[in-house]
Order: structure tokens, then C-alpha cells, then sequence
């Protein structure tokens, strides 16, 4: 291993970081694509065949042609399809026969960061497995010995593939004289949302979907549906689509201009499949996020609550593994079994949330009523460093002193985050000041002994 090389290490979402810094310098960025390039020849792939696509940001180009030299390197075929989401390439990679698929993105986060998230042949994210075999094999290869610079063929038309999909899976829904807003943060939705509900017969009422390079996520999108609430109650609007950056998580707002989350959304939809014969085992997978009504809320069905560490890897894991057909987060990644086919796609769960509608012939205002939130606080503590929070006494007897306090009637999880230098502070009750003034505790004895 060369001493000047960095160590690759994968997120819980791919890579993160900043264009030019390590791991999203040109030359790790190489490496990786090589060694996952070499990965998928040893897994036996026949055709050779890389997607890959971007939610907009500056960084995007050169992020992308450091990917292409490297595939190339590895003998891979590389295919550009643009601007799009992150469902939309997944989908594509296994509908198209793609061997793997390479997206672009950030997510949630400012222009300024960005990361790479890869995919199999399945359209699912790699396995972990992979993934440690590809950190290995990086800091060996030299992509650059073998290759100057790579190309990749643009197929920016494949996206229309995608929207065709999902009007072959909701073939009766029909959205005419209906007016919906959406926000897709100035991201990877910001070209197929509005023209999908339109190809539904919607009136849309289009915001944040002009991308620039530099404005994804600002001030706008899922982080900030307060903006799409606006334009919901401005405009009168009978619904609202707010996507984030890479369009794989969405928030929704109801006709009043209420905003509802992934919990919200999970309450809404389970009983209703469950009614259709459409809910396997009568259960929901979601994470230890998840608010406390939503166990309530499902519980008055006698719809059951499998809970996972927080990723939409875990849910999708669980779901598999126990044959379930709808999971989820708070923060709004839905996933669904069968036509969902295991991908947090906001779109699809759009499209899934408007056939509810239809189907029940009710606003979302009184759908979503079934769902009450428990108050709930969560806090960001930087961190320069993330010790097992075991060994740090202070935290431990503020968690103990808060758990306490709150009994049976919350909770209290405190983790490190997975993408960014933070630890997550989030407790969980019956009082809303309650609750901020014992997360703030916590935060506190974090920030002392940290």
C-alpha cells in the first residue's frame, strides 16, 4: 500500500466528503471505481455495464469523469444518464441490465459537500461485504497507470424509461383538475417531478426545480417543507411533494398546508394495504427514529412495528428477511415490496399516497388524522471524534437521569451520525418543553465530555 494514499472507508450511505478532498479527490475517486469495476468482474457480470448519474451539484462533473477513468481502467462500459434521482438510477440499472450503477449525490446536504453511492446489478445498494472488498482493493490499485481518460455514452433518454414504469404501475390513477405542489430542492428531481404528475393529468405548481449547481438544498426541500406549506395554502393546492436532493426520501403536505413526515406517512398508508390484502404479516419495519405514535397509531389496527438501526439499508434488510411489504424512516425514505421493489423512492410513494386518496375518495387532511405525534427533541452535537458513548460516564448518567424522569411515556436514543461528524441527541415524550429541556441535558454533557 502506498503511504500517501488515504484509507477508503464507506458510510452508511456511500461516500461523503468535498470535491478535491479525500475520499472525493480524483484519485481515490479512481481507485474506487476501478476496484468496483474488479469487484463486479469477480461477481461474474457478463455485460460490463455501469449507469451513472447526478443530482446536480457543481462538483458533479469532475466527480464523475474521475468515476468514468476509473471503470475504464477496470474495462467497464460507462453510460451517463444525467440529471435524475436516486430510485430513478437504481430502477434503471436493473430494468436496463446495467451490471452496477454509480449516483452522484449528497443527499440532504449542502451544495458544497457531495458523495458516490454504488449499486449492483439488482438496482440495490452494495453489500457490505462489497464494500469492504472495494476499500481493500482501492488503496492497491492504480487506475491512472492504465487509462488517462475514460468516456462514458450519454443516454439522458433512459429517464423517460423510468417515468413510463411508474405509469405502468398506478395504470387507473388519474390526478385531472387536480393541482399539486412540488418542491424537488433544486435536485435530482427537478426535470422528472413535475412532468410525471403532469403525465397524470395534474395541474403543477413547480418550486425549487430549477437547479443551478449551487442551490440544491437551500433553504428548501424535505429540510425545509415549511416553503412548499406556503405555497400549498398560496396556491390552493390539494397536495404537496417535497422531495430532497437525490429525490430518495419525501415530505408531504396535505390541503390545509400541514406537513407529515415518514411516520405520518406509514401510519396513513398501513392500514389501507393492510385493508387490500396488500400489508404481508401485518406488519411495518421502521427505524428506533421513528416517533412513538406511530407504534400507537398502528397499534389501534393490530398492525405490528419491527424497528432497525437508522438506514434505509437496515429497513430494507428487515423487510427481506421477514417477507414485509412496507418500512420506512422519519426522515421520509419509504420503502415498499413489490412494485416498490425495495427502494425509498419519494415519487413512488407520491403516486402510492394520491391512489390512497383515490381509492378512498377522502382529503389527505383526514387521512392523516389517524396518526398523533408524541413532542419530540433532537439535538446536534458536533464531534471532532466518536468514542463508544459507553465510555463516557457523564453522558451515560444524563441518559440514565432522563429515562428516569420520562418512565414508560418516552425515550431517549443517542447515536453517532453515520454521514456527518455529529452525535444525534433525541428524546422523545408526552411534554414538548419536557422534552427539549432533558435533550438539551444530554447535549450538554456530550459537548463537556467531548
Amino acid at each position: 500500500m502506498t503511504a500517501s494514499r488515504p484509507v477508503v472507508r464507506f458510510g452508511t450511505d456511500g461516500l461523503r466528503g468535498r470535491w478535491g478532498q479525500p475520499p472525493l479527490d480524483a484519485d481515490t475517486l479512481r481507485r474506487v471505481a476501478a476496484a468496483f469495476g474488479v469487484s463486479l468482474q469477480r461477481a461474474g457480470s457478463e455485460h460490463k455495464r455501469v449507469l451513472l448519474g447526478h443530482d446536480g451539484r457543481r462538483s458533479a462533473p469532475a466527480i464523475l469523469q474521475a468515476m468514468v477513468d476509473g471503470l475504464t481502467a477496470a474495462d467497464v462500459a460507462c453510460t451517463d444518464a444525467g440529471l435524475l434521482t436516486t430510485p430513478a438510477l437504481a430502477n434503471l440499472v436493473r430494468d436496463e441490465g446495467f451490471a452496477g450503477g454509480v449516483m452522484v449525490s449528497a443527499s440532504h446536504n449542502p451544495a458544497s459537500d457531495n458523495g458516490v453511492k454504488l449499486f449492483d446489478a439488482t438496482g440495490g445498494k452494495i453489500a457490505d461485504e462489497v464494500e469492504r472488498e472495494i476499500e481493500e482493493l482501492a488503496v492497491r490499485i492504480d487506475a491512472e497507470d492504465r487509462v488517462a481518460r475514460g468516456r462514458a455514452r450519454p443516454r439522458h433518454e433512459l429517464v423517460q424509461r423510468y417515468e413510463d414504469r411508474l405509469r405502468n404501475v398506478f395504470p387507473d390513477l388519474d390526478l385531472t383538475g387536480l393541482k399539486i405542489a412540488v418542491d424537488a430542492s433544486n435536485g435530482g428531481g427537478s426535470e422528472i417531478a413535475p412532468r410525471l404528475l403532469r403525465l397524470f393529468g395534474a395541474e403543477v405548481v413547480a418550486t425549487a426545480c430549477t437547479p443551478d449547481g449551487d442551490n440544491i438544498n437551500a433553504g428548501v426541500g424535505a429540510l425545509h417543507p415549511e416553503v412548499l406549506a406556503g405555497v400549498v395554502r398560496a396556491e390552493g393546492a390539494m397536495f404537496g411533494v417535497c422531495l430532497d436532493g437525490d429525490g430518495d426520501r419525501g415530505v408531504f403536505v396535505d390541503e390545509t398546508g400541514a406537513v407529515h413526515d415518514g411516520d405520518a406517512v406509514l401510519a396513513a398508508l398501513a392500514p389501507w394495504l393492510d385493508r387490500t390484502g396488500a400489508l404481508p404479516h401485518r406488519t411495518v419495519v421502521a427505524t428506533v427514529m421513528s416517533n412513538l405514535g406511530l407504534r400507537r397509531a398502528l397499534a389501534r389496527h393490530d398492525i405490528a412495528l419491527v424497528t432497525t438501526p437508522v438506514g434505509d439499508r437496515h429497513v430494507v434488510q428487515a423487510m427481506r428477511a421477514g417477507g414485509y411489504g412496507l418500512g420506512g424512516e422519519q426522515s421520509g425514505h419509504i420503502v415498499f415490496a413489490g412494485p416498490g421493489r425495495h427502494t425509498g423512492d419519494g415519487l413512488f410513494t407520491a403516486l402510492m399516497l394520491l391512489a390512497m386518496r383515490q381509492a378512498e375518495g377522502k382529503g389527505f387532511a383526514e387521512l392523516f388524522a389517524g396518526f398523533t405525534r408524541y413532542p419530540q427533541a433532537l439535538v446536534n452535537v458536533a464531534v471532532r471524534s466518536k468514542p463508544p458513548l459507553g465510555d463516557l460516564p457523564a453522558v451515560q448518567r444524563a441518559v440514565q437521569e432522563v429515562e428516569s424522569a420520562l418512565g414508560d411515556d418516552g425515550r431517549v436514543l443517542v447515536r453517532y451520525s453515520g454521514t456527518e461528524d455529529v452525535c444525534r441527541v433525541m428524546v422523545e415524550g408526552p411534554r414538548e418543553d419536557d422534552v427539549r429541556r432533558h435533550a438539551e441535558h444530554i447535549a450538554a454533557a456530550l459537548r463537556a465530555s467531548l
